[in-house]
């Protein structure tokens, strides 16, 4: 089977890390197809301190199947899954520059989260810090 190796602006991480994923998070990630080839996939989990929570790590469309509601099905894949095992809250963190994901999100129903200590980025209500020293994150919730 064919992997898909572009998720750009996405950083791909160790190669290993997506299949630690897959084998210990199999209930809560998930792989979209076409023929035989992976074309996206959302990783994501459930918190281990709060099981009302799940989190969304990552989710990536490689770009010759982006617009094509590919994103949005593996959201409400996931959203359903962690839906039926008790959660009712999902969290994800984007970066305040994109723009594109933040409007998606948005359409999504995701809203902006007012935890942590707020900076203004751009207009974009982020979390300073969030990320190590620099590293401001905007974080976003849904209730499902």
């Amino acid at each position: 089977m064919e992997i898909a190796t572009s998720c750009d602006p996405i950083p791909i991480e160790r190669d290993s890390i997506y299949h630690n994923f897959t084998r210990y998070f199999a209930n809560t990630c998930f792989v979209a197809e076409e023929g035989e080839r992976i074309v996206g996939f959302v990783l994501g989990w459930i918190s281990q301190v709060d099981d009302a929570i799940a989190y969304i790590h990552n989710i990536c469309v490689i770009p010759d199947m982006r617009k094509k509601r590919i994103a949005t099905r593996l959201y409400d894949t996931f959203i359903q899954a962690v839906r039926d095992l008790g959660c009712n809250k999902v969290l994800l963190i984007i970066s305040p520059k994109n723009r594109d994901s933040l409007t998606f999100h948005q359409a999504l129903g995701f809203k902006i989260s007012e935890e942590g200590e707020g900076i203004e980025i751009d207009s974009i209500r982020a979390v300073k810090d969030y990320n190590g020293p620099g590293k401001h994150m905007v974080v976003m919730h849904k209730d499902i």
